[in-house]
């Protein structure tokens, strides 16, 4: 049977592999993550199994499958279940102007960056030429606020390359499925035609869960002003990629021109 845009644009892959390797063989193979990132690796092919199992639900069954993936998201990235030790692949950059900038990751992170990976494959959210003047705008405005208080400190170096590669295979991917496909999609059904009303309080966790490193009212500030330009990305565009590029764009532009970490 010939598979519509339409089928693999909601499904993703799922129409074109065998019903056998869709529930077996793929979270099998993501339960692997267990041998580079500890038990934390199980919350892979679980988020992919909620994540598969909201685009095939409705009702109720449907919203606590929303429940639950931002649950395992969420325990996976706070490092409430045990992990192998944060994987650094590069020595830290620092310098004398004060910035400290790592390339090591959380593998509760990237258990969920992987989940999501395998789970998009296929899907249709990939940003078209039109989104980029919008996405240029939303990335720069956190960054063009936040000279005025951190002034240029402009850096480059191999581990800072690396960190960025890393910051978007890792803290941008499930960054962005936890809060965008996951939080702000399922509270926009839950709004309906009021879905802009998820705006806010998604504004409000991102800003919440980023107090650890973003501990002063001024960096808090602008937290969450990047947090509403990729929720209004989101709410305007409906595109997955498109916000995890505007993530990455402004982490990005953040540890090469500005100092990092904010203070």
């Amino acid at each position: 049977m010939e598979v519509t845009d339409m089928e693999i644009e909601r499904q993703g892959l799922a129409p074109l592999l065998p019903p056998r390797v869709r529930a077996f063989f793929i979270p099998a193979a993501l339960t692997l993550c267990i041998l580079p990132f500890g038990w934390v690796g199980v919350a892979a092919p679980l988020a992919w199994l909620a994540l598969n199992g909201i685009e095939r639900s409705t009702g109720w069954s449907r919203a606590l499958l929303f429940v639950a993936a931002a649950a395992i998201m969420l325990l996976a990235a706070l490092g409430t279940i045990p992990s192998a030790p944060r994987i650094e692949l590069l020595p830290p950059y620092s310098d004398s102007a004060g910035n400290s900038i790592g390339n090591a990751f959380n593998p509760g992170k990237a258990a969920i960056a992987v989940a999501v990976m395998v789970f998009m494959a296929g899907r249709k959210q990939r940003p078209l030429r039109q989104d980029l003047p919008l996405l240029l705008l939303l990335v720069l405005l956190p960054i063009v606020v936040a000279i005025p208080f951190s002034g240029f400190s402009p850096k480059l170096s191999a581990t800072i390359l690396l960190a960025m590669l890393v910051n978007l295979a890792v803290v941008c991917i499930s960054e962005e499925a936890f809060f965008r496909w996951v939080l702000q999609r399922g509270a926009e059904e839950l709004l309906g035609q009021w879905r802009w009303l998820a705006v806010p309080p998604v504004v409000a966790i991102f800003t919440l869960l980023h107090t650890g490193w973003a501990a002063s009212p001024p960096v808090l500030a602008l937290v969450a002003l990047a947090g509403f330009a990729y929720a209004t990305l989101w709410y305007l565009r409906r595109k997955f990629w498109l916000c995890v590029l505007a993530h990455w764009g402004v982490n990005s532009l953040h540890m090469l021109l500005l100092t990092y970490p904010l203070g």
